[in-house]
């Protein structure tokens, strides 16, 4: 017996291939990111709350003073770094997507986002790759009215660390510039991908500016004419889209 994996199921398609990130991608909101902090909070000195809760405010709500941290996740693994060792994050964690796979965590699609990824049905192969485990996405996917506008999902991705050996396979059949990979966390979903070649396109909710991408934009909605263009001309696109950068002295520190 020959088994596929879903990497190699991707690969084999003859469409180049759109790689979308899910929370802060896809899934918008802060109430799974506050989910966890409430997981999180559960299990830290009851005096010690309300600084973790006012730290990720300030984080969310962009506030200048406040310290730059990759994502919500990030920012409460650091807020609470002394008081909850590696086994309670990932409990927290668990936690939080049991909440969302039950539909008691308040998230949204980017605004017309189902009806641009059903405009690239045939002409992209649409791919949900998320570090994420399954439970909570493919409920989120339908509360989102999303699931048939997704071709394939990936969970548990291990990004950045897995795309080192999903991009070989993904590349398998197809030049680097056939795969788009689209985020909001630099560092998890544009840098290997733009190492090995492929086409970005950076979410910078925060304004990290923090490296190389071949389109970058605050929110989705602003990068569906890129995208667009891409999927219709991967090679034409990669020509004129070599990619943006910011200036070492200017990034924001993850």
């Amino acid at each position: 017996m020959i088994l596929t994996t879903p990497a190699q199921q991707a690969a084999e398609q003859p469409l180049p291939l759109l790689i979308l990130d899910f929370d802060g991608t896809v899934c918008l909101g802060d109430g799974p990111v506050l989910a966890y902090a409430d997981a999180v909070a559960e299990q830290i000195p009851e005096a010690s709350r309300p600084a973790l809760r006012e730290g990720l405010d300030a984080f969310l709500a962009e506030d200048p003073n406040a310290p730059a941290y990759k994502d919500g996740y990030a920012a409460v693994a650091a807020l609470a770094a002394e008081m909850i060792d590696s086994d309670g994050l990932h409990r927290a964690y668990a936690e939080s997507r049991e909440r969302l796979a039950a539909g008691t965590v308040e998230i949204t699609a980017p605004e017309g986002l189902a009806e641009f990824l059903d405009s690239l049905a045939g002409v992209a192969f649409r791919v949900l790759l998320t570090n994420a485990p399954l439970i909570g996405v493919a409920e989120s996917l339908a509360t989102l009215g999303l699931t048939d506008s997704i071709d394939l999902i990936m969970p548990d991705a291990g990004k950045p660390a897995g795309f080192s050996g999903l991009l070989p396979v993904l590349l398998a059949n197809k030049a680097p510039y056939e795969l788009l990979s689209v985020g909001d966390v630099w560092s998890n979903d544009i840098d290997l991908p733009s190492r090995h070649g492929c086409v970005t396109a950076f979410i910078d909710r925060f304004n990290h500016r923090t490296g190389t991408a071949s389109v970058s934009a605050p929110r989705i909605e602003l990068l569906y004419d890129a995208i667009s263009a891409w999927a219709h001309d991967p090679a034409g696109f990669s020509s004129t889209h070599q990619g943006i950068s910011t200036p070492s002295s200017e990034k924001a520190p993850l």
